[in-house]
């Protein structure tokens, strides 16, 4: 019985673990994937007024 017991209670403390582990690897990951996100848009801007500004220096040439 107290074996039981035992599988019982060391399965919520290893659920306990892995949902508290799972919640702050979510987080970690949407923070990443904003990070990420962030970078692709500031290279895309930064792209996109060079090309701007090479079309209308192309245009007075």
């Amino acid at each position: 019985m107290a074996q039981y017991m035992g599988f019982a209670i060391y399965g919520l403390i290893m659920r306990t673990a892995f949902g508290v582990f799972d919640i702050l690897w979510g987080i970690v990951r949407e923070i990443v994937n904003g990070v990420y996100q962030v970078v692709i848009g500031i290279i895309v801007a930064i792209l996109s007024a060079i090309a701007f500004f090479g079309f209308i220096l192309w245009l007075f040439i």
